[in-house]
């Protein structure tokens, strides 16, 4: 009997410790009275003397045994954008905002699977934010990776239940950047005397940005879905060099020549066309879906290499807005505590990101944390034009070509889309190191626009398995 009450006492102070540790959400306004798993959020501060701290929300999986499943890191891109409203509540969350106002649960959660960790990076994305006035000028990718790292230490102190769990970093389009570089940095990190190391598996990135002469060059993309016609393509291979118009753009603006191709290829896709999804239709039911269209100088990364908004419910963008501007929704989220000027956005930020990231070229990183023996999996929804899966394919098989590995799978079908795998040698065993998978009919953001087979993609992505052929 005493050593039962024990362990019971044991346990007991084992769950207050990590509650009081972390910020535990009581209850979201709208969740349903069922929903029984635990949920944290609040702020990291990443630089005291700066006053910059990251928001972030997590949310245990529903396993009961969750502490002995993997830990997720998911970073949107942007740059510049939430991954709260992206991540959490558009695409993987255990949550997405039905249309009376009220939370709907989210069948394709990625928390089936895994605890999951959304972090808004960097400072000045949603509910981030710095007391230094001069850290949102010119900010850069070395700044967002060093934040990033000092918010995973932190936040691993206040969750030690996690410290030891196998870590995966995942994220979408401009997380090309911050993924990979992130990943670097842990890994540097773990040869650091005297720290407990981060026990980062894996890495996925959904259609990323990793060069920027090969990722978004669209031109065949557009051509061979019949969004442009022979002569559009012919001047954009010309007079704008392909997708050197947006490296000319970002140092000097577009000369007048390409300027007028870049407009007539805009007239022809037309604007009732999503270019990060060729299938979807735009929201008309409500005036607050317009809050959403990129405007000023901020706005030149996204809409030149990021996104024009769009989901599987084009108009549940405008309701996650409406949701997350809530001041009960911000109390229950622990968010907002420092009253920010201006309101909750999805990009729309106080964050200069300095332009000429944007032409950094990441391959080089991709290259070095394969040699690491880090497994890296891209992944593309086959409805971007943004960023098209021809060219993430293209280059995964230029760096499978340069580090030598064999193809471990042929080119083939998996029952969402088409993948191949490839690996080397290690220690006399034959291992998979890069995978390269479409989604067939999704979007950027897979996992809303197709949610079953994002969550399978997942799941093989944490076991490191072969994606599942079709059914017969």
């Amino acid at each position: 009997m005493g050593f039962q009450f024990l362990g019971t006492v044991l346990v007991f102070c084992m769950c207050f410790l990590q509650w009081c540790n972390g910020e535990l959400i009581k209850a979201l306004p709208g969740q349903p009275s069922n929903y029984s798993v635990n949920q944290y959020s609040g702020y990291i501060v990443t630089n005291k003397d700066h006053g910059r701290s990251l928001f972030y929300y997590f949310v245990e999986s529903v396993s009961p045994n969750h502490s002995s499943l993997p830990l997720t890191m998911w970073l949107n891109g942007g740059p510049g954008c939430s991954s709260l409203g992206f991540g959490a509540f558009m695409e993987t969350g255990p949550f997405q905002i039905g249309e009376d106002g009220l939370l709907v649960l989210n069948q394709h959660s990625w928390n089936l699977e895994s605890n999951m960790l959304y972090v808004e990076s960097p400072i000045g994305v949603g509910f981030s934010y710095s007391e230094t006035d001069e850290d949102y000028i010119n900010w850069n990718d070395t700044n967002t990776a060093s934040d990033n790292l000092v918010f995973i230490t932190k936040w691993l102190e206040e969750f030690p239940i996690y410290k030891d769990s196998p870590f995966f970093l995942v994220g979408e389009s401009y997380a090309g950047h911050y993924i990979p570089q992130l990943a670097e940095l842990i890994l540097e990190y773990n040869k650091t005397p005297n720290v407990t190391s981060i026990n980062l598996k894996a890495i996925a990135i959904g259609n990323p940005l990793l060069d920027i002469d090969i990722s978004v060059l669209a031109g065949e993309y557009l051509w061979s879905h019949g969004a442009i016609s022979d002569k559009t393509l012919m001047l954009e291979k010309t007079v704008c060099n392909d997708s050197k118009y947006l490296r000319e753009y970002i140092h000097s603006g577009w000369s007048q020549g390409c300027n007028d191709v870049f407009n007539r290829v805009e007239n022809e896709v037309s604007d009732d066309v999503q270019r990060d999804d060729l299938l979807l239709p735009k929201c008309l039911s409500t005036p607050s879906s317009q809050q959403f269209k990129p405007r000023g100088l901020h706005s030149k990364a996204h809409s030149s290499v990021d996104r024009i908004f769009s989901t599987g419910d084009p108009c549940l963008q405008s309701r996650i807005f409406t949701y997350l501007n809530r001041r009960d929704v911000q109390d229950a989220l622990h968010a907002n505590t420092t009253n920010l000027p201006g309101h909750w956005d999805f990009c729309l930020g106080p964050l200069v990101y300095q332009e000429k990231n944007l032409e950094i070229n990441i391959i080089p990183v991709i290259v070095d944390l394969l040699k690491a023996g880090l497994p890296i999996w891209f992944y593309s929804g086959d409805q971007d034009s943004k960023i098209p899966l021809t060219q993430t394919r293209l280059i995964v098989n230029n760096i499978a070509k340069e580090l030598k590995l064999t193809a471990v799978t042929k080119y083939r079908t998996w029952w969402g889309g088409w993948w191949q795998s490839f690996g080397g040698l290690k220690e006399g065993h034959n291992v998979t190191y890069l995978t390269y998978a479409t989604v067939r009919g999704a979007a950027r953001e897979v996992p809303f626009t197709s949610p079953t087979q994002a969550l399978t993609l997942f799941r093989c992505f944490l076991n490191g398995s072969p994606l599942p052929r079709p059914k017969s």
